[in-house]
């Protein structure tokens, strides 16, 4: 299975998850990365198909920060 990289046209369809206080790895982010609560979002890309299972990235960031934890999960699990 060969899912397409996270490329700019996927971000820019991105959609927001959570944001702030209400990620629930908040802590830990803050822990690990540093920052501030109110400038993180966890975001997910548009659906993709591929053999017939539907797949999405999702990934947290923060202004100033970057983009990071990107992770490929399966729609429906």
């Amino acid at each position: 299975m060969q899912l397409p990289e996270l490329t700019k046209e996927f971000i820019a369809h991105s959609r927001i998850i959570a944001k702030g206080r209400g990620i629930r790895d908040l802590n830990r982010l803050l822990q690990d990365y540093g920052g501030k609560a109110s400038m993180r979002t966890k975001k997910s890309s548009p659906p993709v198909e591929i053999s017939g299972e539907v797949y999405e990235y999702h990934w947290y960031e923060h202004h100033g920060i970057g983009r990071f934890e990107i992770k490929i999960k399966k729609v429906g699990e």
